[in-house]
């Protein structure tokens, strides 16, 4: 019962209803932390904001316009309350630092500042001015102006955090009217301040204040007009897209505008006048900002998993200061999130610089923050006094931010429009690949049974045709053309023009074959040839009661196929190489026929070749060979045998030349003439090569052990190893893992292979003797290199062909060459090493020359090292 009850429970459901539950989450995610950010930020507002002061008395009578120009002002200031200065009188003395101007500030301070204005009237009647601080984002201004008596009158304290209704006309300026008598007046005011210190005062007339604000509201609300509708612009791209990611992008211009809005004295109190405590989350809209910026980051250019990490890490760093701000913990104000700030910015224009020549992105990015960075940086000039406080500088990290807003909105809604444009681009491949779906369909049948380059039956379909003579035991021939210049002639013309001309060919030697076979060709789906692949091509014809007929037509072949094909500008030879096999003498069905005629064609010693089972048992032994080869260096089939070099006058061994052997489970003992040239073929050769060297390193401790320790080893490397790019790096690894001077390395290469490509060969050979590696040029003698070419080469040793003590005991003539190459080798100043002795009179005869070396069984046969 219980069993029956858990198999009808199905959960299954749930899953997806979660995950459809977590990824709405993830998408309001940006927009709940700003949430959360301001609702915390006014609760800590409410509860910890210290009691607002209490305004004096406000003169709400508007002064009369007065044509008189501006007045003069002078600028002081002490770090001190104004009550400490009003009770001690220090306003009379003479030690208040002089401010850069009345528009310029003096850096973050967190000391009440009391300024010291005088201004000078020339006037012999007293004037009614309007006293204008343009910094409506100040905490607190207490303004007091000198009376008569010699006593001061306070004015309202205006400021974010004190009532709006002391405003003397509802404009972001805090304006206070006074009245100016002859001579000269001073005023003070205590500016209170988290952010930055300073007090941008004007003494001026109405009707310019209120003009001056105007033009200044407008273009800001210009701008904030901008920023709302990329706003609503980008909101409408994270719907669209469904990349939650970029609402941080949102969350940025919001912040951005809340900031603005506070710093101009327009925040919340149009819609709370007497809750001022909404102004004070300006410390929460500005981490906001910053965090925003950081999480917008990986969303907008790619970025690694360490980088996203450490964007998250200076996120949280930035969302614990937010939180600490408003508990007052010591350490934490405008400077510290300056520093946070300028850390993460670093961080970030890292990433942009990295990808800024690769993605265009990342080039949005990096305008956006050059705009931010110049904001940043006029307002904190306008803070320490280099800059003027004016409409421009005091919101000048509100028009980096904006811009930098725009500039990644812009950078959002070209990449809506790069995905548009995939997305179309995936509905028009979307719909071509369902036409190509349907001409596959459709061509099925003719794919199944033509070779996709030429258009001629494939091997299936010839083997089909094949397989019907077969069943009627019907006699026939096959032949297989091998053309086997095609990749060459790709290579030199590319494969579209090759693969013209081949089909061109082919359609050529289709019709030849039907013109000089007749009724006797097997047709092959209505093709006198059918193709194997893009070189090899093959046709059948039923044998005739005369062999004398189908030779003569093969000849007529093999003359048609040794001319030089023609076509446009293009005259050449595809030099092919046809094969023959008969049926049933060379296979029991079709596959073996044709793998039979396969054998034959690679057969390059004449054009035409019939099917020998000799021939074709050493090309399968060749295979195998190159199959096995590697498998062999590592289970020990294959190994090194070493035979000595001697000074021939005293028979001490100088050195050991490593000589490979192979002993294949299947055919026995193979001699190194039967496979190395064809692993040079094929390009197998610089792996043994490598092993070679590898193993000789290995055993050179053994070697030392037995012949003294400065003898050295020879291995043999061929033509393909000098071409090798890093085979100098290879041969230097080696003989540091097995701890080998390079001097104790003797490389051996034959005249015939350094002469296949002399440049290459000269600039390795060079590099090989410059690192400490020794060179000798093998089998001298049986090549064709000129004496000219040869002395260009760094070689330290020049070994002799045995070819040269052929009779040399009996013929004077032999003598004379052997003494020249002697010579040579002396004029070179080269060890010269004389190969094959093995007679007991030659050796005798060699002593008669000093420094000669010899190499051959006189001396010793080459002898595998005891483990």
């Amino acid at each position: 019962m219980t069993s029956g009850i858990q198999q009808t429970r199905n959960p299954g459901p749930f899953k997806p209803q979660l995950r459809s539950r977590l990824s709405c989450l993830r998408g309001w995610f940006p927009f709940l932390i700003l949430i959360v950010a301001l609702g915390y930020g006014l609760l800590t507002t409410f509860f910890l904001m210290p009691e607002r002061g209490l305004p004096a008395s406000v003169h709400n009578a508007t002064p009369a316009s007065v044509s008189e120009p501006a007045n003069r002002l002078k600028t002081e200031y002490l770090i001190a309350p104004l009550e400490q200065v009003l009770e001690k009188k220090l306003w009379r003395q003479q030690d208040w630092q002089r401010a850069p101007s009345e528009h310029s500030g003096i850096g973050y301070l967190d000391a009440p500042v009391t300024f010291r204005v005088t201004v000078e009237n020339p006037e012999n009647a007293p004037v009614n001015k309007w006293a204008v601080v343009s910094a409506p984002y100040l905490d607190r201004v207490r303004p007091a102006i000198l009376k008569e008596n010699g006593g001061f009158n306070l004015l309202p304290e205006m400021g974010d955090l004190y009532p709006f209704n002391n405003r003397l006309i509802a404009l972001p300026q805090w304006i206070w009217p006074i009245t100016l008598q002859p001579g000269t007046t001073t005023l003070l005011f205590e500016v209170r301040n988290a952010g930055p210190t300073l007090l941008p005062l004007s003494i001026l007339e109405p009707e310019s204040v209120i003009s001056d604000s105007a033009e200044t509201l407008a273009w800001r609300a210009f701008v904030t007009g901008l920023l709302a509708f990329a706003l609503l612009f980008n909101l409408s791209i994270v719907i669209k897209l469904k990349r939650p990611g970029l609402a941080w992008l949102s969350v940025l211009m919001l912040s951005v505008i809340h900031s603005q809005l506070v710093m101009e004295g327009f925040g919340l109190w149009f819609l709370w006048p007497d809750l001022p405590e909404m102004n004070a989350l300006l410390n929460i809209s500005l981490p906001l900002c910053f965090i925003a910026l950081c999480q917008f980051t990986p969303h907008f250019i790619t970025v690694s998993k360490a980088s996203k990490r450490a964007l998250n890490a200076i996120s949280a760093l930035a969302l614990l200061h937010l939180l600490a701000i408003p508990l007052h913990f010591p350490l934490l104000g405008q400077g510290s999130f300056l520093l946070l700030a300028l850390t993460g910015g670093a961080v970030i224009l890292g990433l942009v610089l990295k990808q800024y020549q690769d993605h265009v992105s990342a080039r949005y990015f990096a305008l956006s923050l050059l705009a931010i960075l110049v904001g940043s940086m006029i307002s904190a000039l306008r803070t320490i006094g280099w800059a003027p406080v004016n409409s421009l500088t005091d919101s000048a990290f509100f028009l980096g931010a904006a811009s930098a807003s725009l500039i990644l909105t812009s950078g959002v809604g070209r990449q809506m429009l790069a995905e548009r444009q995939k997305r179309m681009s995936s509905d028009i491949r979307a719909r071509q690949e369902q036409r190509l779906r349907a001409d596959i369909e459709q061509d099925y049948a003719r794919l199944l049974k033509t070779h996709s380059v030429t258009g001629k039956p494939n091997r299936a379909m010839l083997e089909e045709s094949l397989d019907a003579l077969d069943s009627h035991r019907q006699p026939y021939t096959v032949g297989l053309i091998q053309l086997v210049r095609f990749n060459e002639i790709e290579q030199a013309l590319g494969y579209r023009p090759a693969e013209d001309l081949l089909k061109n060919y082919l359609r050529q030697l289709n019709s030849f074959l039907k013109r000089i076979l007749g009724d006797r060709l097997v047709m092959i789906n209505g093709y006198a040839l059918a193709s194997i692949d893009t070189i090899n091509h093959a046709f059948a014809f039923h044998r005739s009661d005369n062999p004398d007929s189908d030779l003569a037509s093969l000849k007529e072949l093999m003359n048609w196929l040794g001319e030089h094909y023609r076509e446009g500008r293009f005259s050449f030879s595809w030099s092919p190489s046809v094969g023959i096999a008969h049926a049933p003498e060379h296979g029991d069905d079709a596959p073996g026929i044709l793998s039979s005629a396969g054998f034959a064609s690679l057969d390059n010693r004449q054009p035409l070749t019939v099917y020998d089972p000799a021939i074709a048992e050493w090309q399968y032994q060749q295979q195998m060979l190159m199959l096995d080869v590697e498998e062999a260096l590592g289970n020990g089939d294959i190994w090194l045998e070493y035979q000595p070099k001697v000074s021939i006058r005293d028979t001490r061994i100088s050195s050991m030349e490593a000589l490979i052997r192979w002993q294949h489970p299947e055919f026995g003992s193979v001699p190194p003439d039967h496979w190395i040239p064809l692993a040079e073929q094929v390009g197998m050769i610089h792996p043994v090569t490598l092993w070679v060297i590898d193993r000789a390193c290995r055993d050179h401790d053994e070697l030392r052990a037995r012949h003294g320790d400065n003898i050295a080893i020879a291995v043999n490397i061929s033509a393909k190893d000098l071409a090798h790019p890093v085979f100098l790096e290879e041969v230097e690894a080696i003989a540091r893992r097995h701890d080998t001077n390079p001097s104790d390395l003797i490389l051996e290469i034959t005249e015939t292979a350094m002469m296949a490509d002399a440049s290459a060969a000269q600039k390795m050979i060079r590099a090989l003797s410059r690192s400490g590696f020794r060179i000798s040029l093998d089998d001298f003698g049986t090549g064709h290199s000129s004496l000219g070419t040869l002395a260009t080469f760094e070689l330290d040793e020049l070994k002799i062909d045995r070819s040269f003590l052929k009779d040399i005991l009996y013929q004077p003539t032999r003598q004379r060459i052997f003494r020249a190459a002697l010579d040579l080798g002396e004029a070179l100043d080269l060890d010269v090493v004389v190969e094959g002795v093995e007679d007991e009179s030659i050796a005798i005869w060699l002593q008669q020359f000093p420094g000669l070396h010899g190499q051959g069984y006189y001396w010793g046969r080459p002898e595998k090292l005891k483990s």
